[in-house]
């Protein structure tokens, strides 16, 4: 039988952190939760999918955070890389076209912006084209580093 909750100590762990902080996550309704002998559990289908749309936080082993949310965005400097533009020319276009973007929460702030909108564009105009050899293009190790 798979287990389905698990305690809110468990769950601050997986992620190194004490019980303050665990519970700062749990205040913010970040995930399900349920009392269960008078006891609070954090439903782990509720966690993996919060753990797979964030990038803040890391588990101590395991999958690197974000993979649902990467799959339909892309940071700023891994679009500029697409392009074979400056970073600066990216925000303005990102700001000018109004892509549809998300900003993470907590400390680092990244902009992501949304894969369907960047390609959509993409195919809407001329000017600008995914330099030659970047079409499968993906940096994991960029998005690390703000994490």
């Amino acid at each position: 039988m798979n287990k389905t909750s698990m305690s809110v100590m468990e769950m601050g762990r997986s992620l190194g952190l004490g019980k303050t902080d665990s519970y700062w996550l749990i205040h913010k309704e970040q995930f399900e939760t349920r009392i269960v002998a008078g006891k609070m559990r954090v439903m782990i289908e509720s966690f993996e999918k919060w753990y797979a749309n964030q990038l803040h936080y890391k588990k101590v082993n395991g999958e690197l955070p974000g993979a649902e949310l990467l799959q339909r965005t892309m940071t700023i400097p891994t679009m500029a890389n697409l392009l074979g533009i400056r970073e600066a020319t990216a925000y303005e276009l990102i700001h000018r076209l109004h892509f549809r973007s998300v900003k993470t929460e907590y400390s680092s702030q990244r902009l992501l912006i949304d894969k369907a909108t960047f390609y959509e564009w993409l195919k809407s105009q001329t000017h600008y084209k995914i330099v030659e050899g970047k079409e499968d293009f993906y940096d994991r190790e960029e998005l690390s580093e703000a994490q």
